[in-house]
């Protein structure tokens, strides 16, 4: 048999129930709905069932309840934490210059030049998605179309056949 967690008795019933009445925010709300019906003695597993919800995330709950009080049920905000850097453009646009000049650029070597020049250390996703928006992506070693020697163009090619997976 399943043992049942017990709640600690942070708040009465009639708190939790008019807080329930003044909330407007659905997660909240069902998560509060579970702390009272658990005040009341009703199981994790009849609340999960009562609340279409998991019984795991009634347990969850209850632990997060037990742990923080009612601040411990309020849900986490979702996207982008506030403070998170918002990196200015003239980066970017001064990494675009130096990327027309020409040579191999990979996402880690934008890394460093960007570390060099604008003493800022920007994450591999940012630099990306930034040049990307830019119209530029990474340059890779393989020859250039069109600049590149046609003789090493050709090398690479065959090094990168079918025939060359094939064994003998």
């Amino acid at each position: 048999m399943q043992q049942h967690k017990e709640l600690q008795t942070y708040d009465s019933e009639e708190v939790l129930c008019t807080l329930l009445k003044t909330t407007n925010e659905s997660v909240f709300r069902t998560r509060l709905k579970a702390i009272i019906m658990r005040t009341r003695g009703v199981t994790p597993q009849d609340i999960a069932e009562r609340l279409l919800v998991n019984d795991r995330s009634v347990r969850d709950w209850i632990t997060l309840y037990n742990q923080g009080g009612i601040s411990g049920l309020t849900p986490k905000s979702p996207g982008r934490p506030k403070g998170n850097p918002k990196w200015d453009t003239n980066i970017f646009t001064d990494l675009a210059t130096e990327i027309d000049k020409g040579g191999y650029w990979s996402i880690p070597r934008m890394q460093e030049w960007i570390k060099e020049h604008h003493k800022e250390d920007i994450p591999e996703q940012t630099v990306w998605y930034r040049m990307d928006k830019l119209d530029y992506s990474c340059k890779s070693a393989r020859p250039h179309p069109v600049k590149g020697d046609k003789e090493r163009q050709d090398t690479f090619k065959k090094g990168v056949s079918l025939r060359s997976w094939r064994k003998d």
